[in-house]
């Protein structure tokens, strides 16, 4: 089926129409939800306690020294110096990283950026300015340009834990009274802007004095879009994203919330082949565009030190879940296919997909902060994400890890195991450890397998993986 299909399908809408009914008054059925009183916090404080622990960090970060530095079969000698200069509401970071080539030849240029770039675009010269903030996420106003990692839009059914690979994007949450209504939204790169949009919300019947099933309900809508989702082909059709959002408090107290939520989302990625006999008799063949169309309901589970989503989604002909993913930038540079997708591991399918999208992010100490994300659908290989920081829980020592792989076990050469944890562009990782020799001097050992920008020869703009170990001494200002 196609997805304009979707909208005339009588008995899927009945189906949906059924099910959404029989929900919404099950729910009105178990008002009040909450056995809050009235001296506990209200929505917004206990909202802003949620994302603080949702806030993932495994980003090198306020370091000043210098080492040596492995790019595939290439070293450089590295200088970095990443001040981190906090004034009230505003905060500054810096990201000064040049690597020296002493074995450069002829032209080749000796003073490289981080990952061995020339300098010579926009937005490898941003890169100096690691991020540039005004307050929060949860304040009515954050703005921040810098480095987006592992960025999450609304429940993550389009966007879910993207990353710009360290070129400089905007991300802006606008929120309103006691979180009553607002807007987040990002733009992937200043220097070269190809992925934007954003998700507003708004929980019509929130009241401090009453918090029962109507006080959190919310409502969201997202658009996001890609305009140039084909790297290999100029004048690609954009590819965008647009979905509708329901949450249904469930309960709630001190120390636990329940949620229940459902996403419905719509890409254009379908292409329907269109024959016409010409007056020659002639058989032309153009494309139309369709939408393909995802649904996840979801529940969460918040606990004071850790929080649980559990997703069912179930997806149409030619729907890619989560489709902005922190491999998407990469993926999309390797597609030989401008219509299909190929890239993300998707396949022509007759047949509807279904599976699970879980999360769990848990501090069970202060110094421990894990976030961990499996999809898992009929028809197209699993998908995992992987991150922790361990903050001298062992004295002098610092770890930071995170791992994320999609496509496990694709096209049947080897199982799921046996894939799982082989590097290749389907991937990417990082693992840094920190040794307190004395206070404030570290020495630092760090392994990635990531991407850079390159440019073709035909001046296309494209990531590529390496390979990068890096062994430093310097001054650390935070961790």
């Amino acid at each position: 089926m196609n997805g304009l299909s979707f909208f005339s399908n009588a008995e899927i809408w009945k189906r949906l129409s059924v099910s959404a009914t029989i929900a919404i008054l099950f729910f009105f059925l178990i008002l009040p939800t909450s056995a809050q009183d009235e001296s506990q916090s209200g929505p917004a404080d206990e909202d802003k306690a949620l994302s603080e622990m949702e806030q993932s960090d495994f980003l090198t970060s306020g370091l000043y020294g210098g080492g040596l530095t492995f790019i595939d079969d290439d070293a450089y000698v590295q200088l970095q110096l990443q001040p981190d200069i906090p004034l009230g509401k505003i905060g500054i970071g810096l990201d000064l990283i040049l690597l020296y080539n002493p074995y450069a030849e002829g032209t080749e240029p000796q003073i490289l950026a981080e990952d061995g770039e020339s300098w010579d675009s926009p937005s490898t010269w941003l890169r100096l300015i690691r991020y540039v903030r005004y307050g929060q996420p949860y304040d009515p106003f954050y703005v921040r340009f810098g480095e987006l990692d592992y960025l999450t839009i609304g429940h993550g059914s389009i966007m879910s834990g993207y990353s710009n690979y360290d070129r400089r994007g905007v991300r802006l949450n606008l929120r309103g009274a006691k979180n009553r209504s607002g807007v987040e939204t990002m733009l992937n790169d200043i220097g070269n802007p190809s992925i934007f949009g954003g998700r507003v919300f708004l929980r019509p019947f929130q009241r401090e004095e009453n918090n029962n099933f109507l006080t959190r309900f919310e409502l969201g809508a997202t658009y996001l879009t890609d305009i140039n989702p084909n790297l290999q082909e100029a004048g690609e059709e954009p590819l965008s994203a647009i979905g509708l959002d329901v949450g249904f408090p469930i309960f709630e107290t001190s120390t636990f919330r329940l949620d229940l939520y459902d996403d419905i989302a719509f890409l254009n990625t379908l292409s329907d082949t269109v024959e016409s006999e010409s007056e020659t008799t002639a058989v032309e063949e153009s494309s139309a565009t369709n939408l393909a169309w995802g649904n996840a309901v979801g529940v969460g589970f918040a606990f004071t030190q850790a929080i649980f989503k559990i997703e069912y989604r179930v997806f149409g002909d030619g729907y890619i879940p989560s489709v902005f993913d922190y491999t998407y930038e990469s993926a999309k540079s390797l597609s030989p296919e401008p219509d299909v997708p190929q890239f993300l591991g998707l396949e022509t399918m007759t047949e509807p997909r279904r599976g699970f999208f879980s999360q769990l992010i848990w501090q069970p100490l202060p110094q421990i902060h894990f976030l961990g994300t499996l999809e898992d659908y009929t028809n197209i290989e699993p998908k995992l994400y992987m991150g922790t920081t361990v903050s001298k829980l062992v004295p002098r020592l610092s770890l930071r890890a995170f791992y994320t792989k999609r496509d496990i076990g694709a096209g049947g050469e080897t199982n799921f195991f046996g894939d799982l944890f082989d590097l290749d562009e389907k991937s990417a990782f990082s693992i840094e450890a920190r040794y307190t020799v004395f206070p404030p001097v570290e020495t630092i050992v760090l392994r990635e397998y990531t991407f850079r920008r390159v440019e073709t020869a035909e001046g296309v703009s494209q990531f590529e993986p390496i390979h990068k170990t890096s062994f430093m001494v310097g001054v650390s200002t935070d961790f």
